[in-house]
């Protein structure tokens, strides 16, 4: 995983501030601050023959506003960079931010700065801050063994709406099409959901969003915490016509639903005693697995009907996404 290697090696290099990176989010407690950046790059992340300026406006807050969510923070304000070819006009400009400010307005953030610069490729790049307003938030590391697994909805749909954009098949009924295209296009931030799960457990939970496949997160909140877990694919929430969609496309469904990405919902670990709560509560979770002892061997194992998949290191190398080829 060469991501983690760079990030261990800053990590190194910098020793003051390795305590503050590795989650989605800093936090930095002496100002109660919550931040996260995030950068999106025509052709790696996104292509303009798949999405509206208006719709990347609004994706490029949205997967800022996740790793929020993940923290259990409130959003504040936002920065934003923007680097643009020479041929790009203002229609682009002017339709992105129409897109930035309709999801600004949604969840309260304002928009105080950033930059413009000319590059080869679109290149967005956003500053997000947020508050924790009397929560401590979560981190990936405090998975405990015990705890169960849970997340706040389907995995797989991102994955899917992407396949339908590039490939244009037609034979599919309109109406589920564009529920997996507007699943991977128009992700929905769970801040409300982050917010409620960390405040109403008293041990605190460990989070993170599902941006990179619901295996890198499973597997990533292992490592951090040196725990293991086992999860219950018949318990993992996916669409009932992602199937179809996957069989059509000549594709294992498992695929992605581990490894797809983009679905943006959370995953997490809370005791007992705090499922119990966030259930009195009516508050959505889906319980998917327990947490295990690591053995130092940290890993998720996934039973599907009377097999069981390994995630890790190798799995991860193998079949997720990379940001660095």
């Amino acid at each position: 995983m060469k991501e983690d290697n760079f990030i261990n090696l800053i990590k190194d290099l910098l020793p003051e501030s390795s305590s503050y990176i590795g989650d989605d989010t800093a936090y930095i407690a002496e100002k109660d601050l919550i931040l996260t950046q995030d950068t999106l790059i025509e052709d790696v992340h996104f292509r303009q023959s798949t999405i509206s300026p208006y719709d990347l406006g609004i994706k490029s807050i949205a997967v800022n506003l996740s790793d929020i969510a993940a923290s259990g923070g409130i959003p504040a304000y936002a920065l934003i960079s923007l680097s643009l070819p020479q041929d790009i006009n203002e229609d682009f400009v002017e339709e992105f931010y129409k897109g930035v400010r309709h999801i600004c307005n949604k969840y309260s953030t304002l928009v105080v700065g950033g930059d413009l610069t000319k590059a080869d490729k679109i290149t967005i790049s956003i500053t997000m801050i947020g508050f924790g307003n009397g929560v401590t938030p979560a981190k990936r590391s405090n998975a405990k063994v015990g705890d169960i697994v849970i997340t706040t909805g389907e995995s797989g749909s991102s994955a899917a709406g992407l396949w339908l954009l590039e490939t244009q098949v037609k034979d599919i009924p309109e109406e589920i099409a564009n529920k997996f295209i507007t699943a991977h296009i128009n992700p929905i931030p769970r801040l409300q959901e982050g917010r409620d799960i960390v405040s109403f457990c008293k041990k605190p939970p460990a989070l993170m969003d599902t941006s990179d496949g619901l295996a890198d997160a499973l597997y990533k909140i292992c490592l951090q915490s040196n725990v293991s877990m086992e999860i219950d694919f018949g318990n993992i929430p996916i669409d009932k016509d992602l199937s179809d969609i996957a069989h059509i496309a000549e594709i294992n469904p498992l695929k992605w639903v581990f490894y797809g990405g983009e679905d943006y919902q959370l995953i997490g670990t809370v005791s007992q005693e705090c499922l119990e709560t966030l259930n009195s509560k009516q508050i959505s979770v889906i319980v998917i697995g327990r947490v295990i002892e690591s053995n130092n061997n940290p890993c998720a194992y996934v039973k599907v009907d009377n097999d069981v998949i390994t995630i890790n290191s190798t799995s991860i190398d193998s079949e997720g996404f990379k940001h660095f080829m």
